[in-house]
């Protein structure tokens, strides 16, 4: 048997930009470079031949607490519990996957290098400081086919596109009485539903339809019981609401010709309000609706900040509208941050219970409790913004993999800041405060290129410290044909399997050579014979 040998170095590997190291990786594809994991989120990366450091990447905000390489991928465990999967030969990195594999910090990741030879599968193994130890697919199969199969959607599909038009406004408690006072105002609708050439499916997602500076009113909705809810001040945002539906209701009647729309959705939230309307030809196709809310002001105590969100599958398409208010100011990035990976992560909609729908309507492996399981999503509202020192760009989220916005595009802003206006006027903020102009009010979407936004632009608008901002998307809808599905599966499954032996070939072959020892060319031949699975799974 080989003696393997290893080599001491005096001189501690250091880099000044970088925390503490925590955790160390190989990559089976990249055996000349080393990972190491520091507790600042950051990965420095340095060569085994002469350990020169090849550069430093910041994946993260929180403390990486272990670093694994499996297959080609490394894949990362951080203090929040979250593991992430990352393609190293991309600059920037891609995370390929991410999810929650504990309540509690991670504790280690470690790959099972003998599970090819006992188990015909590669192992990777979680512990966490919650007390449990779980086990993922290396290889991530699931994800694996769900891209073979979504490259490959033509082959099984019918592909019918759909418009729909997307508005976000930050109404600073006015009311369609306010806006008939102004000319000028009281032609935004009018003109919006005229301009967008019948949609299929609209999408109105309003914030601060009661003044949330009252604080007299704010106080009662919070400290009140169920019971007092539905007293006055309940009564009066109640109607407000009631005002805003019957209003946009009549503009459709009034201002889009030809076409009959049904209201399918409303819900509100301390002033938050969602109304989506749909053509009469898409309702028949819709089904599977379910709404929820995700609260985050106080703490997620409160609703005053958060999240609505609307999910329903047309055809079998899944699709899903989230309207969202976050905490405001400059000072404010890490919470909005914050807000946002909860509102992605919480599992607020019912499961779908139906495998073969899961399957086909949802993503990731997800079965339709969280927003990223869906295919299409939208998210409109008040985002993680810029000042008008620095217009918006997607650089920011591509250079940082740990973004939780990064899997949502964004068109292009060529728009002035949409916020803070002094009301009735083009002025920006003139107050004492002079809050700096920022482009606060967005719109985000995700769809694995089935989405296309045709335009985005802000609208003038007085009557509030806002611009609306709207957007049109072409979406393209999917209706499965079973039977051609069913022959392409298989197919992706036979694609698998090759794949899978040229990938379980090579780690048996590491597992020989680096964990049990032996001589490589008498290894290459046990791997080529096919023989000794299950044979030398002990050491």
């Amino acid at each position: 048997m080989e003696v393997l040998s290893f080599r001491y170095y005096k001189r501690p590997l250091h880099q000044p930009d970088a925390g503490e190291i925590t955790s160390g990786a190989v990559i089976s594809s990249q055996p000349d470079r080393i990972y190491f994991g520091h507790v600042d989120g950051k990965v420095s990366i340095y060569s085994r031949h002469d350990y020169a450091c090849l550069g430093i990447i910041n994946i993260s905000v929180y403390k990486i607490t272990s670093l694994v390489g499996v297959g080609n991928s490394l894949w990362a465990g951080f203090s929040t519990g979250m593991i992430f999967v990352y393609d190293t030969t991309h600059t920037p990195w891609i995370v390929k996957k991410d999810w929650r594999a504990h309540n509690d910090p991670l504790i280690g990741l470690y790959v099972d290098r003998s599970s090819f030879w006992m188990l015909d599968r590669e192992h990777v193994i979680s512990l966490g400081q919650d007390s449990m130890v779980r086990t993922w697919d290396g290889m991530l199969q699931d994800d694996w086919m769900e891209q073979q199969m979504q490259s490959q959607e033509a082959d099984f599909c019918q592909l019918t596109p759909i418009k729909t038009l997307v508005m976000t406004w930050n109404a600073g408690a006015s009311t369609p009485y306010h806006l008939q006072q102004s000319a000028q105002d009281s032609k935004f609708f009018p003109q919006l539903l005229q301009d967008s050439d019948k949609p299929d499916i609209l999408v109105f997602g309003f914030q601060e339809l009661v003044d949330l500076e009252d604080k007299k009113t704010t106080a009662k909705s919070f400290f009140k019981s169920k019971k007092k809810e539905k007293d006055s001040d309940h009564e009066h945002m109640s109607h407000q609401y009631r005002n805003w539906r019957d209003f946009l209701t009549r503009c459709l009647d009034d201002y889009v010709q030809g076409e009959i729309y049904h209201l399918l959705h409303t819900a509100n939230l301390v002033g938050l309000f969602t109304c989506v309307f749909v053509r009469s030809p898409l309702l028949p196709r819709i089904k599977n609706i379910n709404a929820a809310e995700v609260k985050r002001g106080m703490g997620g105590l409160h609703g005053n900040k958060g999240a609505l969100i609307l999910r329903f599958v047309l055809d079998d398409t899944s699709m899903c509208f989230i309207n969202c208010h976050l905490a405001a100011g400059q000072t404010q990035t890490k919470d909005r941050n914050t807000d946002i990976s909860t509102i992605l992560e919480s599992q607020v909609l019912p499961a779908e219970r139906d495998h073969s729908v899961r399957i086909d309507s949802f993503v990731g492996g997800g079965d339709g409790t969280m927003i990223l399981d869906h295919e299409i999503c939208i998210l409109n509202g008040q985002q993680p913004s810029k000042t008008s020192g620095t217009r918006p760009t997607s650089r920011f989220k591509t250079q940082n993999p740990w973004f939780r916005l990064r899997a949502f595009h964004e068109l292009p802003i060529t728009f002035a800041p949409t916020y803070k206006y002094d009301v009735g006027t083009d002025n920006y903020d003139t107050s004492e405060k002079k809050r700096a102009p920022a482009w606060c009010d967005r719109l985000l979407y995700r769809g694995h290129d089935r989405v296309e936004q045709l335009d985005y632009r802000r609208h003038e608008v007085r009557v509030s410290d806002h611009r609306p901002v709207t957007g049109l998307f072409h979406i393209v809808i999917k209706t499965i044909s079973p039977q051609k599905r069913a022959v392409k599966w298989e197919e992706c499954q036979e694609n698998f399997k090759r794949l899978k032996e040229k990938l379980g070939s090579e780690a048996r072959l590491d597992y020989l050579i680096n964990v049990m020892g032996f001589d490589p060319k008498i290894s290459q031949q046990i791997v080529a014979s096919g023989s000794g699975s299950g044979t030398y799974g002990g050491r």
